[in-house]
Parts: C-alpha cells; structure tokens; sequence
C-alpha cells in the first residue's frame, strides 16, 4: 500500500520571515489565533496575506525530505478555550 502524503499549507511566518510547512489539522486547529505549529516545531505567526512568500524554511524542507520512515513531527494538541473554563 502506498503511503498517503499529508496535505501542507504553505505559511510565511511574520517574525521570522521564512514560508513554513503546516499541516492540514494544525491549519485547522490554530486559525483563529494565527499561530500555527509548522513540521519543524516551529510556532508561526502568520504575515499578512498581502505579504509575498518568503525563502522556504531549511528545517521545514529537512523534516518533508526525510527517508519514508521517519514521520512529520507529532502535532501539539491543546484544548479549545470554551471547553476549558468552567
């Protein structure tokens, strides 16, 4: 069977100007904050969209160019605000 290949959005990040790889359930997660966390762990804040892409990030491109065995960086889950407060 074939591996099945993560769906990335491609985010340039506002404070360290490199074009992050996030995955698709990251995206989701964190995009009423602006913050997502990219395959290399890094937290990005999201530029404007008006802002053209930046350099793609060397750890990013490391992390999607890795041998088949090894795994895109296991995502943070956090809680949703509303559930936590009680």
């Amino acid at each position: 069977m074939s591996r099945v290949e993560p769906f990335l959005v491609h985010i340039r990040c506002d404070t360290d100007g490199y074009t992050h790889a996030v995955t698709e359930d990251e995206f989701a997660t964190g995009r009423h904050e602006g913050r997502f966390r990219a395959v290399c762990g890094h937290v990005v804040l999201a530029a404007p969209m008006i802002e053209e892409p930046g350099r793609f990030d060397p750890v990013c491109r490391d992390v999607l160019r890795a041998e088949p065995a090894a795994e895109v960086p296991r995502q943070e889950r956090r809680r949703p605000r509303w559930r936590s407060r009680r």
